[in-house]
């Protein structure tokens, strides 16, 4: 990892967003803009694990449908300069949009191709939700999906304890992990398969459209709509009727239930989500392109 001095070359804006690993700031340097990420509470890591992590980050971003990661370095924080995705996060986007369905179907198949190249690069995400999806402007096609923050939550926040970790934290620092999460994460396991699963809940959300507002925020707030329960603790068959009740495709929302299984054996691996999202592109390509490289 680079270290160094602060460059008095580098112009910051105002702040982009908060989330728990840290701030994120808009960077001008080099006649480019750049996002900046300055990690937070992370002095409980070990230096060296820290750089691993990152170099791994690092090299994993070449991909279209991964937000790049240019360079680090250490100062007083942990820096992490950034692609700048200019229409901000998917959870915002969405809301303010009320995107389409062949919109969605692009989104979704561009979260499918950035999950399945980190799978490929044997990294589990670990923290799959719209606010970790960036979104950027493409003139006279549908804006593109860029996942972000990948591997940051095996540093930064200690998962571990997250089944004792009351949700009312989550939703007044707006997080709203525990919506996304898969049940195997509570008892300690973390695999690709939790990755499908909250990418699982993130397509239902961006179709139900289901929002909370916390502190002047408003949050996609994907709940079982009978009990407005969370995913992770429900019973297939609701979860089956609530993906039914949003998501009106039968082939998309087979895909959808399929990778909300409880049983995490049981879900498709990150190539059959791309695949099956790729059959249905079939059907609208002819209207426009989406991210199909």
């Amino acid at each position: 990892m680079a270290t160094g001095e602060y460059n008095a070359a580098h112009i910051m804006f105002g702040k982009l967003g908060e989330g728990q690993f840290g701030v994120v700031f808009k960077l001008a340097t080099g006649g480019h803009v750049y996002a900046l990420k300055k990690l937070k509470e992370v002095s409980h890591i070990d230096g060296k694990r820290l750089e691993d992590e990152v170099q791994t980050l690092t090299r994993c971003t070449d991909h279209p449908n991964i937000a790049k990661v240019i360079t680090t370095w250490i100062d007083a924080d942990i820096n992490i300069q950034m692609e700048y995705c200019n229409l901000g996060t998917l959870n915002d986007y969405v809301i303010k949009n009320r995107p389409g369905e062949r919109t969605l179907n692009c989104f979704m198949l561009d979260m499918a191709r950035g999950i399945r190249h980190l799978h490929t690069q044997r990294i589990i995400h670990r923290d799959v939700k719209p606010s970790n999806v960036l979104l950027v402007a493409r003139p006279h096609h549908i804006p593109i999906c860029k996942i972000t923050d990948a591997g940051l939550a095996r540093l930064t926040f200690p998962f571990s304890d997250l089944a004792s970790i009351s949700p009312t934290y989550y939703m007044s620092t707006g997080l709203c992990t525990p919506l996304y999460v898969a049940p195997d994460v509570f008892s300690g396991h973390y695999s690709t398969a939790s990755d499908i699963f909250s990418l699982g809940v993130v397509f239902y959300a961006i179709h139900s459209m289901q929002t909370f507002h916390v502190k002047n925020k408003t949050f996609l707030y994907p709940v079982l709509p009978q009990s407005n329960g969370m995913f992770h603790c429900a019973r297939e068959g609701e979860i089956k009727r609530a993906v039914t009740m949003h998501v009106f495709n039968a082939q998309k929302a087979d895909l959808v239930s399929s990778m909300l299984e409880l049983q995490l054996w049981s879900r498709p691996g990150a190539d059959t989500v791309e695949s099956t999202i790729r059959s249905l592109q079939m059907v609208t390509r002819r209207h426009g392109s989406c991210t199909l490289v």
